[in-house]
């Protein structure tokens, strides 16, 4: 006689058996609910952004920031198409695929401003505009070359923040921008144990790692989607909106997905934060700013603003006595927390702290973008002066001055409550993005993280919907900019414009339901 099994058995064979069970009653209703977003009013828009990120993603293997060998093209004996007619065809792709994916997230800005635009179909337009890329070689810029470079470094012993790639020479190194092989890197601990695994996992081949750098970026995407939601589920704001000028935006899709920059992990980190410090999480909202500093230095400018955040809470709980010490307890905790994974972090990269003195790297880059830039290229021409250098530098510490007065003015100010919290990250940003000495379009995907989470207003929201056209446009490609074209910035300023008033006219009747 067989012995009777144990109840613990039975509940594992019964765990066992239900979960294929499971996992494909959650495919059915993944697959359900694409196919009720794709076949609902917001369809047309889907469909048209995914053909656009379709035709950008191929192409890009023409076009875009190509590895040296010249990708998948070359591979599949189709090396006309990264140069001459065939070059130009790949750049007819990409700006006609950049055109359909503005299309489609333009169709759904109206919906998304009065509250018509359901969570669900805003989440299924970052999804399915942003996996179009997976297969995609780097675009609108050679960043990604350069990270998986200093990956290879840290393997070998190579100090990045010492050196450039080209101390460490090989088929990683070979792939960086020839105006980035001596430089050192200007990101944090966490960074290069990132890119450190990648190359490992990579097996020493660039393109490899390309396409597993694109899978955490693309995880991370989905992660801030998520985020975005639950920040905007407790700001009381609509999830939709903040999703569609968010994650789904062109610049998240092209910048993040297609050219893979590594804002997006502090970025996701600093929301995640948020959303712990209004749920009252301390302990664990510093950590995720540890993760976020150690990642990008730039992830400095959100703390100071929790403790406004975890003040209102302790206020709005009436058990709760002497909320102002209770808070700056929470505060001091979450920072304890923060210096400790900065520094395990450190510990573990094996680097130091180097990356503080290297952070002045950034200074290289010069564009119109950075309005410190802007303000010495026009007093510059304006004046007919020689030394455009001695005038940039005075811009650029005029700039860092009004950058610091602004950042201390904008915390001060935004300290009555949690709203009005969140509403001072996305200016501290926006002033950190303009003032700063460098600027790239990428960097507003911080500033559009929380645009909707801070209650912009009409016209607020039309300026950041024409900016979005002028930011993608900014850049070509290959990497290359476009600021210093004449011909080529006025077509984006044109086109910014122009897609500013049809904004303004398609969404006039709810123009206050954001406000």
């Amino acid at each position: 006689m067989a012995p009777e099994p144990t109840p613990g058995a039975v509940a594992s064979h019964e765990s066992d058996a239900s979960a294929p069970a499971r996992a494909a009653a959650n495919a059915r209703s993944l697959t359900s609910s694409a196919r009720s977003a794709l076949t609902g009013p917001c369809g047309p828009a889907l469909y048209r952004g995914m053909l656009g990120s379709g035709l950008l993603t191929l192409g890009g293997f023409g076009a875009g920031a190509l590895p040296v060998d010249g990708g998948p093209a070359v591979a599949v004996g189709l090396l006309g198409f990264t140069f001459g007619h065939g070059e130009i065809l790949a750049l007819a792709l990409c700006w006609i695929g950049i055109a359909l994916l503005f299309s489609g997230w333009l169709a759904l800005g109206p919906r998304a401003l009065s509250g018509r635009l359901p969570t669900r179909d805003a989440v299924w337009a970052t999804a399915l505009w942003s996996l179009p890329t997976l297969p995609a070689v780097p675009m609108f810029s050679r960043d990604a070359w350069s990270y998986l470079a200093q990956g290879a470094m840290a393997a070998a012993g190579v100090d990045p923040y010492e050196f450039g790639p080209e101390a460490n020479p090989g088929a990683f190194s070979d792939e960086v921008s020839p105006d980035w092989r001596s430089t050192a890197t200007p990101y944090g601990p966490l960074h290069l144990l990132l890119m450190r695994g990648v190359v490992a996992v990579s097996g020493g081949n660039p393109a490899v790692g390309v396409v597993i750098l694109r899978v955490a970026v693309l995880s991370a995407l989905a992660a801030l989607t998520v985020l975005l939601v639950m920040a905007a589920r407790r700001a009381g704001v609509d999830a939709a909106a903040a999703v569609w000028l968010a994650c789904a935006s062109p610049l998240a899709v092209i910048h993040l997905a297609g050219g893979l920059h590594n804002e997006i992990f502090p970025l996701v980190a600093c929301l995640g934060a948020v959303v712990l410090t209004l749920d009252g999480r301390a302990t664990w909202a510093g950590a995720a700013i540890g993760i976020a500093v150690a990642f990008k230095a730039t992830a400095v400018i959100v703390p100071p603003f929790l403790l406004w955040i975890a003040l209102s809470r302790r206020r709005e709980d009436k058990a709760v006595a002497r909320p102002t010490l209770r808070a700056l307890g929470d505060t001091a905790l979450a920072a304890a927390v923060a210096i400790g994974v900065l520094g395990l972090t450190t510990l573990a990269s094996g680097t130091g702290i180097g990356w503080f003195d290297a952070i002045a790297v950034s200074d290289r880059v010069i564009n119109y973008l950075s309005a410190p830039t802007a303000v010495a290229h026009l007093i510059h021409a304006v004046t007919d002066s020689p030394g455009f250098e001695d005038v940039l530098a005075v811009a650029r510490q005029v700039g860092r001055v009004a950058l610091a007065v602004a950042l201390v003015a904008v915390w001060w100010l935004h300290r009555r409550d949690r709203m009005t919290a969140l509403r001072g990250i996305m200016l501290a940003l926006l002033a950190f993005v303009v003032l700063n000495s460098l600027a790239w379009p990428w960097y507003y995907v911080w500033v559009a993280a929380f645009w909707v989470l801070a209650r912009p207003g009409p016209r607020a929201t039309t300026a950041a919907v024409g900016a979005t056209v002028f930011l993608v446009m900014a850049i070509g490609p290959n990497g290359s900019t476009s600021l210093y074209s004449p011909v080529l910035s006025g077509v984006a300023v044109l086109a910014s414009l122009a897609v500013a008033w049809w904004w303004w006219r398609a969404t006039d009747a709810d123009q206050n339901a954001i406000a």
